[in-house]
């Protein structure tokens, strides 16, 4: 069993500090709890809600803020608008065409 490095309480599985390394219980784990000596490396990370976003294309871009709410002026795309509406009605075509041959060679 490890001890917290801050309050000294006993710990079975304590979290690793990953900016001054020590190990610490639940209560103690956030660097402003234990006083972390490298408090300003932690100030500065990034929120959660910043780096990357996915765009409709498939390219990857960098953001600067967080969660941004669609206008209602953006057009919103339709889910039917990328469903390949030529290549399915090809497919049956082929599908009818082969059912159709089968039925006549078959007698």
């Amino acid at each position: 069993m490890a001890r917290c490095d801050h309050c000294g309480k006993d710990v079975t599985l304590p979290f690793s500090c990953q900016y001054c390394g020590g190990k610490f219980c639940d209560e103690c784990r956030l660097p402003p709890n234990h006083t972390c000596e490298n408090i300003g490396m932690w100030k500065k990370k990034p929120l959660p809600s910043v780096g990357l976003s996915y765009s409709k294309g498939g390219g990857v871009t960098a953001t600067g803020s967080g969660y941004r709410a669609n206008s209602r002026r953006e057009k919103q795309e339709k889910p039917y608008e990328r469903i390949p509406w030529l290549k399915i009605m090809i497919a049956i075509a082929v599908i009818i065409i082969l059912v159709l041959l089968f039925m006549v060679l078959s007698g």
